[in-house]
C-alpha cells in the first residue's frame, strides 16, 4: 500500500514537480513546499466558483492517482526483485564458463550451397518440423489482410479553383445595393484601406501583419523578390507549405536590430499554460493594467516603483522592470512586434500568453529595411467533388470483388497496388502504409462476425478510401499445420537441407578421425577458431549458438556429431582448452548476475501475471 504521507512525499520528489518554476523559491531557486501547498489551496478554494480551477483540480487528482499507481507497481516489482538470489556457486560456474577458452577446428557445409529448388519436401517433413517447433508456433489470435488504398489528394481542378478564388481578390467587385437601389464597388486586396481587415475574412491562416527583414524568415521566393518592391505590391497566388497565398506589402519602414525596454507584467490565473501564480481573473488583470498604464503615462518616474511592487515577472521586477537589450526573436511575437515597430519613448499595453504587459521602449540600435506583409492563405484541400469521386472509385472496386484471388487480380488489372499485411493483432493501432490510428479497420478485422474473404470499405481519417479483405485468421493457441504451411515452408526447406547435409557429413566421418581429411572428401576446407561460452560468433560465418554450445561441452580430440547451426551444418573438434583462473571472491559476479535477473522483472512479471489471470480480454472490441 501507499500511505497518504508516502504519496505526498513521492509527489514532492517527482521531477516534474521539482523542476516546475511555479514551485521554486524566487530568491533561492530551490523547490518550495509552501508554494506547492499554496497552489493546491488556491485550486481547492476556487473549485466551485471557477471552471478553470475545477479543471486544474481534476488534472491534479489524476496526476496523484497516476503517481500512486506507479508507486504501487514499483513496490510490487521491488518486492519480487529482492526475492531473487544468485548463489555463489552459480556465480563461480558462470565466471569459469565465460572465461575459459576453447580452441577448435570445424568443417561447415552451408545451406546456401543447396538451391531451394533442388530440395523436395513432403507432408512428413512438414509434420516433423511442426512437432519439433510446436511451442514456437503458439501465438495469440492474428489476422492477415490485403488492401487497396485510394489516396484523397487535390485534383488539378481543385488547385485551379483555389488559384481562381485568390485571383478574384485582386479585382474590384460590383455588388447590387438593394437599400440604395444601385451598384456598389467593393475594394480589392490591392486598393483596400485596411489590408489586415480585408485578409482576415478571406484567409485560412491567422493574419499577423508582421514586419520582416531580408534573410530573416521568409521563403527564398519572397526574400529575393519583395525587398525591391513598393508598398501595395502583391505577389501570388503562389504555393507555400500546403497553401496557396497572396502576399501584399502593406508598409515599409526601418526596423532596429535590437531594442532596450522595460515592462510591468500583470498576469492572471491560468496564464502561461497554467503556471502563473496569479489568482486574479483575466478581466481583473486587464482593468489593473489599464489603470497602471494611465499612471506611468502621466509620470514615467513611477514605472520602476510599480514594476518592483506589482509586476508578476520576478526576474525583471528586481531590475525595475528593465529587460535589457534583446533582438526581435527573443520575446513572444506580440511583445516583440510592439518593441520593434514603434519608437523610443512609446508606452502601451500588449497582451500575450503570460498576461498583460505594460511596455516602455527605452532605446533602439541599428536599422534595416523592414516590409510589413499581409497574407491571404487558402489551404490546398480536396474538394467535396474529389472526395466523392475517389470514394465512388473505391466503392466500385469493392463491389466487383468476390473472393481473395479476384481481389489481387482485379486490382492489378485496374493498375492499383494491392498490399498484403500479415499477423495483425487485436490491439494494433495502425496498419503499415496507412498512416497513424487505423483502429476502426483493426476493430472490424477482429469482430466475431468478420470472416475470411469479407470485404469492407473505410474512410481512412479523410486521407484516403481503403478497400480491405481478410485473407487469413489464426486463432489463439497452436495453429493448424495446414494454415501455416506457406509461412513455415522456408524453415521446412532449411530443416530438410540440414538433414541431407548432416547425412553427408556423417558419411564422410566413417573410418576418418581427421577433420582435414573429412573436409577434403567434402570438397571444402577446415576452419579454426578460439571461443568461450558467451562468444556465439564464428568469424566469417556469423552467430552460431548451437556450435558454441557443442564446442564447450565436447571432450578434446573427439569429432562431434553433425551440429545443425544457423547457416549450415558443422562438424567440430576441440584441440585445446584453457580453464579460467579461479577468483578468491565471486561477490562482484554474483551481484552482476543478480542485477541481470532483477532487471527483467518489470516486463516478465507483468507478462506472467497476465498469462496466469483468468480474464477474457475484450477491450479490442471497443478501444
Amino acid at each position: 500500500k501507499i500511505t497518504p504521507a508516502e504519496l505526498a512525499q513521492r509527489i514532492k520528489d517527482n521531477p516534474n514537480i521539482q523542476s516546475a518554476p511555479a514551485f521554486k523559491d524566487q530568491v533561492t531557486g530551490a523547490f518550495s513546499d509552501a508554494l506547492l501547498q499554496q497552489y493546491l489551496d488556491n485550486m481547492r478554494d476556487n473549485i466551485s466558483s471557477n471552471e478553470e480551477a475545477a479543471l486544474a483540480w481534476k488534472q491534479w487528482v489524476d496526476f496523484e492517482e497516476a503517481i500512486k499507481e506507479e508507486s504501487l507497481t514499483n513496490k510490487y516489482n521491488e518486492a519480487v526483485q529482492k526475492g531473487l538470489y544468485v548463489p555463489t556457486g552459480f556465480a563461480r560456474e558462470d565466471f569459469i564458463r565465460n572465461n575459459s577458452t576453447t580452441d577448435f577446428s570445424y568443417v561447415m557445409l552451408p545451406y546456401s550451397d543447396m538451391a531451394d529448388s533442388t530440395v523436395e519436401i513432403d507432408e512428413a517433413d512438414y509434420k516433423d518440423y511442426y512437432k519439433e517447433h510446436k511451442e514456437d508456433l503458439k501465438s495469440e489470435k492474428t489476422s492477415s489482410i490485403q488492401y487497396v488504398n485510394f489516396p484523397i489528394t487535390p485534383s488539378a481542378l481543385d488547385l485551379k479553383d483555389i488559384r481562381d478564388e485568390l485571383n478574384t481578390y485582386l479585382k474590384e467587385e460590383i455588388v447590387f445595393n438593394k437599400v440604395d437601389d444601385r451598384n456598389d464597388t467593393l475594394a480589392s486586396f490591392a486598393n483596400t484601406e485596411d489590408d489586415s481587415a480585408f485578409a482576415v475574412t478571406r484567409s485560412d491562416l491567422p493574419v499577423t501583419a508582421d514586419y520582416f527583414k531580408k534573410e530573416t524568415g521568409l521563403i527564398p521566393e519572397l526574400d529575393t523578390l519583395l525587398f525591391d518592391k513598393e508598398v501595395g505590391y502583391i505577389h501570388g497566388p503562389y504555393e507555400d507549405n500546403g497553401y496557396y497565398k497572396l502576399t501584399k506589402i502593406s508598409d515599409i519602414r526601418n526596423i532596429p536590430d535590437s531594442v532596450k525596454a522595460r515592462h510591468i507584467l500583470i498576469s492572471f490565473q491560468g496564464a502561461n499554460e497554467g503556471r502563473s501564480q496569479a489568482t486574479r481573473s483575466p478581466q481583473e488583470a486587464q482593468a489593473l493594467a489599464d489603470s497602471l498604464l494611465d499612471v506611468v503615462k502621466n509620470d514615467t518616474s513611477k514605472f520602476a516603483e510599480i514594476a518592483r511592487s506589482t509586476s508578476d515577472d520576478p526576474g525583471s521586477a528586481a531590475s525595475d522592470g528593465d529587460l535589457g537589450w534583446f533582438d526581435d526573436k527573443t520575446m513572444v511575437p506580440s511583445f516583440s512586434r510592439f518593441c520593434f515597430t514603434n519608437d523610443v519613448g512609446d508606452i502601451s499595453i500588449v497582451f500575450s500568453t503570460f498576461g498583460f504587459h505594460i511596455i516602455e521602449i527605452l532605446d533602439q540600435k541599428g536599422t534595416n529595411k523592414g516590409v510589413k506583409l499581409v497574407n491571404i492563405a487558402r489551404e490546398i484541400n480536396p474538394s467535396d467533388k474529389t472526395f466523392d469521386s475517389i470514394y465512388n472509385q473505391a466503392s466500385q472496386f469493392a463491389t466487383q470483388v468476390n473472393d481473395i484471388e479476384e481481389f489481387s487480380s482485379l486490382a492489378e488489372q485496374k493498375g492499383y497496388s494491392p498490399r498484403p499485411v500479415t499477423n495483425l493483432v487485436p490491439f494494433d493501432e495502425s496498419i503499415p502504409g496507412l498512416g497513424q490510428r487505423n483502429r476502426d479497420i483493426v476493430r472490424w478485422i477482429f469482430k466475431d462476425e468478420t470472416n475470411i474473404g469479407d470485404i469492407q470499405l473505410f474512410n481512412n481519417n479523410n486521407q484516403s478510401s481503403v478497400v480491405v479483405i481478410v485473407t487469413s485468421v489464426k486463432e489463439e493457441g497452436y495453429p493448424e499445420l495446414e494454415s501455416i504451411k506457406e509461412e513455415i515452408k522456408p524453415d521446412v526447406i532449411q530443416a530438410k537441407k540440414a538433414k541431407v547435409l548432416a547425412e553427408r557429413l556423417a558419411k564422410a566421418t566413417e573410418g576418418n578421425d581427421d577433420l582435414k581429411t573429412i573436409a577434403s572428401l567434402l570438397g571444402t576446407s577446415a576452419g579454426n577458431h578460439s571461443t568461450s561460452f558467451d562468444n556465439l560468433v564464428i568469424p566469417g560465418v556469423g552467430r552460431e549458438p548451437k556450435v558454441t554450445g557443442a564446442v564447450n561441452s565436447l571432450e578434446p580430440n573427439i569429432i562431434s556429431q553433425p551440429v545443425k547451426g544457423e547457416r549450415g551444418v558443422f562438424l567440430v573438434q576441440v584441440t585445446n582448452r584453457k580453464p579460467a583462473q579461479e577468483l578468491q571472491d565471486y561477490k562482484q559476479q554474483q551481484q552482476q548476475l543478480a542485477n541481470t535477473v532483477r532487471n527483467v522483472v518489470p516486463t516478465v512479471l507483468f507478462t506472467t501475471l497476465k498469462d496466469q489471470a483468468k480474464i477474457d480480454d475484450r477491450r479490442a472490441r471497443f478501444y
